[in-house]
This record gives C-alpha cells, structure tokens and sequence, in this order.
C-alpha cells in the first residue's frame, strides 16, 4: 500500500512537470515578463535620465474634450499633459514639469482649460522599490512615496484624487470628478 502512495505521488509530480515544461514562452504572459521590478530591486541608476510622460491612465473614462469619445488615458483627451516631464540627476536632485489646469472656464464651470507648465524641483531616492520625492509647492513642503512598476526604458506610479487636488482644483461635478486614480506612465527619452 505504501508502495502504491509513492508510485502514484510520482507519477504525479512527473505528470505536473511535463505540463509545466510544455508551456512555451508565449503562453506567459507578457506582463511577467517584462517587469524589471517583479525580478529584481528597482535602484537609483534604474531612474537616472529623462522621462517624458506616456500615459495617463485613470480608472474611470471621461471625455474632457466634449467630442463624444471617452477614454480612460487623459494623453487622448486634452494636449495639456504633452510636455510633462522629470529628470533624475545622480546627486539625488530631480526637476519636473508638470502641466496645470483649470476647470472654471465656460459658463458651466465643467469647461477646462491648460494653464502655463509649472517647474518643480527637489530631491528624489529609491528606496524598496518606491520612489520618494520630496517638493516644495507654494511654500508647502511635499513628499510622496510611490510603488515604481518598471520596465525596460518605462516606469509607473499611481496618484490619488488627495494628491492630484495639491496640482489640479477641481470644483467638483466636472468630468473630471470621477476619477480616484491616476496611473502616469513615464518613457526614458
């Protein structure tokens, strides 16, 4: 009897191999593959360079630029974003520049509009892949720690409605209202 256990515990550890080695590549999905932060520790040369944004993807859809088409990703909705950017230098030092908006414009006050880029600078460090960035915004001291997804030449964190009303003033009730969360997807250029 005890025999049988062992045979049929072998024969089912053999079985499970040969399906696991049969799974070609493609079948693994794409996403395990690709992050670097999934196999290894995200690290400050990781980060240092140029990013320029290439997504902004929230969780809900909206259509800010009232063309009867939503869209998750804000890159599709309005030009306003276009030239968000950060630079990681290697003295731990970062310059952004980051697009500001309002939502005041038009007699309904649920019109936007893109106001001038503002620049913004501090200091920056990795640590347990999260990046920590520390800001001074109209003399508030500001430092967030965000979850780094990276990928080759690619890296992504999300932001909070809480975080995003520090750069953007929503009055509330406007298309942009709904959307708790932002994923701002940056590209090494």
């Amino acid at each position: 009897m005890n025999n049988l256990f062992k045979i049929k515990t072998l024969a089912g550890l053999c079985l499970l191999s040969l399906i696991l080695v049969s799974c070609s590549k493609d079948e693994m999905s794409s996403e395990s593959q690709l992050k670097v932060s999934n196999a290894t520790a995200v690290s400050m040369n990781d980060m240092i360079g140029n990013w320029d944004l290439s997504g902004m993807i929230a969780d809900t859809a909206v259509n800010l630029n009232e063309d009867e088409i939503y869209s998750r990703n804000l890159l599709d909705e309005t030009q306003c974003f276009n030239t968000m950017n950060i630079t990681f230098d290697e003295d731990g030092t970062f310059v952004t520049n980051n697009a500001q908006m309002t939502f005041e414009s038009g007699t309904s006050s649920d019109q936007f509009s893109c106001l001038t880029d503002r620049l913004d600078s501090g200091d920056w460090e990795v640590r347990n892949d999260s990046l920590i960035l520390t800001l001074v915004i109209n003399s508030a001291t500001y430092t967030h720690k965000k979850l780094i997804n990276l990928e080759t030449n690619k890296f992504s964190f999300d932001v909070t409605k809480i975080e995003s009303n520090q750069y953007v003033d929503d009055p509330g009730n406007t298309q942009a209202s709904p959307i708790r969360i932002l994923e701002l997807e940056y590209t090494k250029s």
